[in-house]
């Protein structure tokens, strides 16, 4: 570990010291509640010490973005629009019930001057999910909807995640920007050559270097 790393997780732990020491005060979010709405001014920070959540973004046109579900433990929330007194760019909304702590915007004031660690970290912090974030906006956009959808499938089956709920679709759909109809296309076309088997309400990979050998193929 260099030393920038080190200062670095000195300055988260000063924060979730700080967060989980105060006698903050807290609120219980429902599954499929917002915890910022797109849009809205930010008032205060919030930290999830753990939960899942979904990121939306809806276009002028009605047509929504989703960033995908987020599995996250001692998380802080609205950091970007706290550092650019701009309102809140996406719409963050519970995947199940949790109790998120409110950090008024003057403790965190109050931290980022007095130690210099807790700005170092929120800066790698930023600059980790810009990265992430333009990588996976540039394969959105620059790489068929058919390889997005493999990619993403074969990333779950990766990392032991559960592949498409075929309840919950139209979440799914937003993930790629498309519409619901457009997105079971693909799923069924997947379907019908063998990519994929349906399991009670889900879809799983039935041969798996078949299913690599899609990926491979080069992108027309």
């Amino acid at each position: 570990m260099n030393l920038l790393q080190q200062f670095t997780q000195n300055g988260y732990q000063i924060l979730r010291d700080a967060v989980l020491g105060a006698a903050l005060k807290s609120k219980a979010i429902g599954p499929d509640e917002f915890i910022l709405r797109q849009g809205e001014e930010i008032e205060a920070l919030y930290w999830i010490t753990l939960g899942e959540y979904t990121m939306h973004y809806c276009a002028g046109n009605g047509k929504t973005f989703s960033l995908g579900q987020r599995f996250v433990s001692d998380t802080i929330i609205g950091e970007i629009e706290y550092l650019t007194h701009t309102p809140s760019q996406f719409s963050v909304v519970a995947h199940e019930a949790m109790t998120v702590k409110i950090i008024p915007l003057a403790m965190m004031d109050n931290l980022l001057t007095r130690h210099a660690e807790v700005g170092v970290w929120l800066s790698q912090l930023l600059s980790i999910s810009y990265q992430r974030g333009m990588a996976k906006t540039m394969e959105r956009f620059l790489q068929p909807l058919m390889f997005n959808i493999v990619a993403d499938l074969y990333d779950h089956y990766q990392q032991h995640k559960p592949l498409v709920d075929f309840s919950q679709v139209y979440r799914e759909a937003e993930r790629f920007g498309c519409s619901e109809r457009t997105y079971r296309r693909v799923i069924t076309q997947l379907l019908e050559e063998g990519y994929l088997h349906k399991q009670a309400t889900e879809y799983v990979i039935g041969d798996v270097e078949k299913f690599r050998q899609l990926l491979n193929q080069p992108s027309k």
